[in-house]
């Protein structure tokens, strides 16, 4: 495997790495809410609080990640705003 396809294939797992962070995030935190709701007595409500805020943090850390890669990327300007001209006349 040369070092182009293996820039490729980092690059896939990368980008992919997203829908599964999606997913096992709401499923361990759903898991982990089920625990504390069968401790306290009170599913399912827990359980759905849990199972929000696990996805709602992957959405946010995907979010933020892919706004780092644009931003860090040569093709695409920064997003912070844009940049100055130099001094107005």
């Amino acid at each position: 495997m040369d070092l182009s396809q293996r820039s490729d294939l980092t690059q896939s797992v990368h980008r992919s790495s997203g829908s599964y962070e999606l997913v096992v995030g709401a499923v361990l935190f759903s898991l982990i809410g089920l625990l504390v709701d069968r401790w306290a007595g009170t599913t399912p409500w827990l359980t759905v609080v849990f199972a929000f805020a696990g996805f709602v943090g992957a959405a946010v850390s995907i979010y933020f990640r892919y706004r780092a890669e644009i931003a860090s990327s040569a093709r695409v300007p920064s997003l912070e705003g844009p940049v100055p001209q130099g001094s107005p006349s």
